[in-house]
């Protein structure tokens, strides 16, 4: 009876789900294997690291040794279009022993695990379905500094169904990471649940139209056990209609809603209305309306921008611009108006030896706020961290105990003085990445702060832009020159805030030809904020000879002169990068990456050297990797001197 149920099943699948082949029927298995693979791998290493700072000395040795197997499948399930399944597996034990100069020796066994399934249902057809889950275990090394073992869990599917009408898609996943910084014992938990629906149609070949709702839970836990959790959820709408058979009129409007309660309220409607207009001559008129109504802990803010623009082309030459735009702002706590109105144009010309190119910009900005001198608590104001490049907050007079600085969710809080650091300049502050801290290099953030908000003031503001560059001998030789200039006038009640007067100037050369290009720069830059003097220098070089030999070789150096400063006025900041790869024969190649930093400034002392030789080769299914390692790092006084050397065998199947 059972067997007979089982036929019955199989023979409904077989003609009922649509797109099965039945003039094959021998591709219908219960479950049928179409590839497989597999690894297995031996690791072993030795190190020796010296650390030393703030009368300290330790001295360690280690021995590592791993192996393990790594298994990967593709399976279905009566048939690949059907179920098909992806399954992957990894299991690799490690044996550690640490012999400690100061501190007690000790031994660890510590096993790396991966498991990850992905299944596929209905493939290709008006409904299917996608199911995910994976577990790791995993150690790393950020940016050649901190040592981090990583432990994550995922599970997540999504669910289309395609149609003529309204195609929809439906996400969802839920994913666990544990990261701990193995020398500073620093962790981090981070729990985060997503679902998300998607709907997109186009009505005509003119329009198109797509509605998301979001449904996100995210909270961390760090090494203090300070828990942030935030759940919000968004709606987004967005329309795109052209009119025309050119398209000459184009509208794009969005429609969002962000509702976020939990460790930090928030609440944001925000309306976006883009109009474009094609018109005689080569002109086009765009025009721009931003509603936002955001509602915080500490009160509400009503901002409306409008961009107003005209632009011409005149034949591929000359591109023109003038610009209106202004803003209104309300808040509990003040309210203000900005608006700016400008031109601009650039002109492209090819003349005798080279190709000219100029610009000029010019606008006038004016501001009015409207307050009372009290306490302003800023919230979500976001930068971006870079190692080469000096931010300022963009408030002044700002109380540094209050300076909170978080990630892009809001949930992950870094740490000042092992992620970042902060440094008066002035009424203002600087903010600055640590180098293997949490913040990646070019990473963005958001603070929160409080500053001395100024009484009621207004100003206006003159601002020209200049540059030229020319270029010669076919793009090998380019030289350029910047120019900046801001200014102000009218100004009442503008003593408790400062303005930023500045003149800068840039003058740069740039050169390459066949395998090395670099170039320098020179910039002056004459604020009344933060003036600086800047010279960079650098250098690449990369080449390949007859697929043997390849080189490769990076250099920078930015050397900044801080001229208010009246102590530590230097930052000067070094990067050298090469690699050299040959190969011996086919399948069998020595590689060779270096790379030294070497910051000086206050606050910023670091000198990194990492270097690796490695060699590999691949004999029938047999790899073989073996290489050395060096490690150097003097950060702010704390010194680390690693040397190491490994090997790895692995076997493919």
């Amino acid at each position: 009876m059972k067997a007979g149920k089982l036929l019955l099943l199989t023979f409904l699948l077989m003609h009922t789900v649509p797109g099965f082949s039945q003039k094959k029927p021998e591709s219908f298995h219960f479950m049928g294997i179409r590839s497989y693979s597999g690894e297995l791998i031996f690791r072993g290493s030795y190190r020796e690291q010296d650390q030393s700072g703030d009368k300290i000395f330790e001295k360690q040795n280690s021995y590592y040794y791993s192996g393990g197997i790594l298994l990967n499948a593709s399976t279905y399930i009566l048939h690949p279009n059907f179920c098909e399944l992806q399954l992957g597996a990894g299991y690799m034990p490690e044996s550690n022993r640490d012999n400690y100069l100061v501190s007690p020796d000790f031994s660890e066994v510590r096993t790396i695990k991966k498991l990850n399934v992905l299944s596929s249902f209905f493939n290709g057809k008006k409904v299917n379905a996608i199911a995910s889950a994976s577990y790791d275990e995993s150690y790393a090394k950020r940016e050649n500094m901190t040592n981090v073992r990583t432990t994550s869990k995922y599970l997540g599917g999504s669910l289309s169904y395609s149609n003529k009408y309204l195609p929809l898609t439906f996400d969802f996943y839920r994913k666990k990471l544990e990261q701990t910084e193995v020398e500073t014992g620093r962790k981090l938990n981070l729990d985060q649940t997503l679902f998300e629906g998607r709907a997109e149609q186009s009505f005509t070949i003119y329009d198109k139209q797509k509605f998301v709702y979001t449904h996100r839970l995210a909270s961390s836990i760090n090494e203090n056990s300070f828990n942030t959790t935030n759940t919000s959820d968004e709606i987004f709408f967005n329309s795109i209609v052209g009119l025309g058979a050119k398209r000459i009129f184009t509208f794009n409007t969005t429609i969002s809603n962000i509702n976020q309660h939990g460790s930090f309220k928030y609440n944001s409607l925000q309306g976006i209305e883009n109009m474009m207009i094609k018109l005689p001559l080569n002109f086009t008129f765009t025009s721009n309306y931003n509603y936002n109504n955001t509602s915080q802990y500490f009160g509400r803010l009503i901002q409306q921008v409008s961009t107003n623009t005209l632009t011409q082309q005149l034949y591929k030459s000359l591109n023109s611009r003038f610009y209106f735009e202004y803003m209104t702002l309300n808040h509990t706590a003040y309210s203000m108006y900005n608006s700016k109105t400008g031109f601009d144009f650039s002109y492209n010309k090819k003349i005798p030896w080279g190709q000219l190119m100029l610009s000029y910009g010019y606008f006038h900005y004016q501001q009015k706020f409207n307050s009372d001198s009290v306490d302003l608590r800023v919230v979500n104001e976001e930068y971006v961290l870079s190692d080469s490049k000096i931010v300022l907050l963009k408030r002044p007079y700002i109380d540094m105990q209050t300076v909170v600085v978080k990630d892009v969710t809001g949930t992950i809080i870094y740490q000042p003085n092992l992620d970042y650091f902060l440094i008066a300049r002035g009424n203002y502050i600087e903010i600055r990445r640590i180098p293997s801290g949490q913040i990646p290099n070019e990473g963005t953030v958001f603070l929160e702060y409080t500053s001395k908000q100024p009484s009621s003031y207004k100003y206006d503001s003159d601002n020209h832009n200049f540059s030229v560059n020319y270029s010669m001998l076919n793009g090998r030789l380019e030289v350029y020159y910047r120019f900046a200039l801001q200014d102000y006038k009218n100004l009442e009640n503008t003593d408790y805030i400062t303005l930023n007067y500045f003149t800068q100037n840039i003058v740069g050369l740039r050169a390459g030809y066949n395998m090395i290009n670099g170039g320098a720069e020179y910039e002056d830059y004459r604020s009344s904020i933060l003036p600086y003097n800047m010279v960079r220098v650098y250098i690449n070089m990369q080449k390949c000879f007859r697929n043997k030999l390849t080189l490769v070789l990076n250099g920078n150096i930015q050397n900044y002169t801080m001229l208010n400063e009246p102590t530590a006025r230097v930052q000067q900041y070094m990067d050298i990068t090469g690699k050299v790869e040959y190969a011996i024969v086919r399948q069998t190649k020595v590689n060779l990456d270096v790379m030294y930093r070497k910051q000086q400034g206050r606050g910023i002392d670091l000198d990194l050297l990492t270097a690796r030789l490695e060699f590999t080769s691949i004999i029938y299914r047999l790899y073989l990797t073996a290489g050395i390692e060096v490690y150097k790092r003097n950060y702010i006084g704390e010194k680390i001197n690693f040397k190491g050397t490994y090997i790895q065998i692995s076997r493919k199947f």
